[in-house]
């Protein structure tokens, strides 16, 4: 029955004879596939009218969708505190993403899933939820950033319901100009004492006696934060709790998770040089021990598939 559904425009046929690339993608509305271009949402929406929306974002490499188990996990938590679950059971969301994977011909991309309040007459109250499932083209970050870190902005704002991944990032699209101004990669968010987390990623520090700390509380479940934790784990000593501005300030290594960064170290904060400047020996061995537990991940999830 999928195999008569016409993509249209750009890309390349695959083998099953659906076109692929950008704008040429097959997505899911509610569990029909549908070609990108005539992908819509109604206009009472309340992803768009409220932006009312849970969503989840995971990478594709070599066809295998990345710690998926962790990913939807997540998704459910986060559609559970919207009110927004019960429609679409894990199994179903696993078949569909792997329909998506298959028809589409992914090997190395980004799969988002977005849960939205669907159609409100009163366009206020939710009605039944509307779920999407697309691919994304994903630009990773360059190897040099690795070896030299990046920059980042702070601001002080906490997210509504933080321990949800939804689609309000309005304080973070409002500073896209001041970080890029400031040569920045990532806006990192505090409540005025505590350090929480970035913007799109996961936050983590070394203190100056060795401890790898990251936020508890009032954050998002990073799932790459918490596969570097596990590759941590026996290596350094870790603490999960919060991380005062003073400390954080003081911390001699800086990183950065996320499904497209990986670990990525940070070397200046604001105006702040972090440590010496240089990526500290810590968080370089963590960024090459986190890409060998994805190797070694990819290749069990390959071996089960055969």
């Amino acid at each position: 029955m999928f195999s008569e559904i016409e993509c249209g425009i750009g890309g390349q046929r695959n083998r099953l004879g659906y076109r692929v690339g950008t704008m040429g993608w097959q997505v899911i509305i509610n569990g029909e596939l549908v070609a990108e271009r005539d992908a819509t949402v109604h206009v009472s929406d309340l992803g768009l009218r409220r932006g009312y929306a849970a969503f989840e974002f995971f990478r594709v490499v070599g066809g295998v969708p990345l710690f998926l188990d962790d990913h939807l996990a997540r998704f459910t938590r986060s559609t559970e505190l919207l009110g927004l679950d019960g429609r679409w059971s894990v199994a179903t969301l696993r078949g569909l993403i792997d329909l998506l994977i298959e028809v589409n011909d992914l090997r190395d991309a980004g799969l988002q899933m977005l849960v939205t309040g669907g159609n409100s007459p009163d366009i206020f109250t939710p009605g039944d939820p509307t779920l999407v499932i697309a691919p994304i083209e994903v630009t990773l970050a360059p190897e040099a950033a690795y070896e030299s870190g990046v920059a980042v902005i702070t601001h002080h704002n906490m997210r509504e319901l933080p321990e949800a991944k939804t689609t309000d990032y309005l304080i973070a699209v409002r500073l896209i100009p001041r970080m890029r101004a400031a040569g920045a990669v990532e806006v990192l968010y505090h409540d005025g004492r505590r350090m929480l987390e970035g913007a799109r990623s996961g936050l983590g520090i070394v203190t100056p006696d060795g401890i790898v700390v990251t936020a508890a509380r009032d954050v998002l479940e990073s799932v790459t934060r918490k596969h570097a934790l596990a590759v941590v784990d026996g290596q350094m000593p870790i603490e999960r709790r919060d991380i005062g501005l003073d400390e954080f300030h003081r911390a001699v290594e800086v990183f950065l998770t996320s499904s497209t960064r990986g670990v990525l170290p940070v070397t200046r904060v604001d105006d702040r040089i972090v440590g010496d400047g240089r990526v500290g020996t810590k968080v370089a061995w963590l960024v090459t021990a986190f890409r060998a537990h994805v190797a070694a991940h990819l290749a069990a999830a390959e071996l089960s598939r055969s």
